[in-house]
């Protein structure tokens, strides 16, 4: 069975890793942001299996081994980007001066 995954990746490799909700996605999103660049959100979709494995190798604190095997075993699986909510309200009202 695939599962959808999201999470906050570094240079480290993966920081979060949890089952995908709009509330965790919003708060990613923002915990995200205050790392000013140096994380981001992704989202992923992976077989049961991976996220066993994954899982695995996060909590023996291999986070960047857990993302080359998000990478390799990963059905699908992108960036986020900002929620229409999370934009300036000039640009999501379309404002132009």
């Amino acid at each position: 069975m695939l599962k959808a995954f999201v999470g906050i990746v570094s240079q480290r490799g993966i920081e979060i890793f949890c089952p995908e909700d709009p509330a965790t996605v919003r708060f990613l999103w923002r915990r995200a942001q205050r790392e000013r660049g140096r994380a981001a959100c992704f989202w992923s979709v992976i077989p049961s299996e991976a996220v066993e494995l994954i899982e695995a190798t996060l909590n023996l604190g291999l986070a960047r081994e857990a993302l080359d095997l998000l990478q390799q075993l990963a059905r699908d699986y992108g960036f986020l980007v900002p929620y229409r909510e999370e934009l300036p309200l000039q640009q999501a009202a379309g404002h132009r001066r």
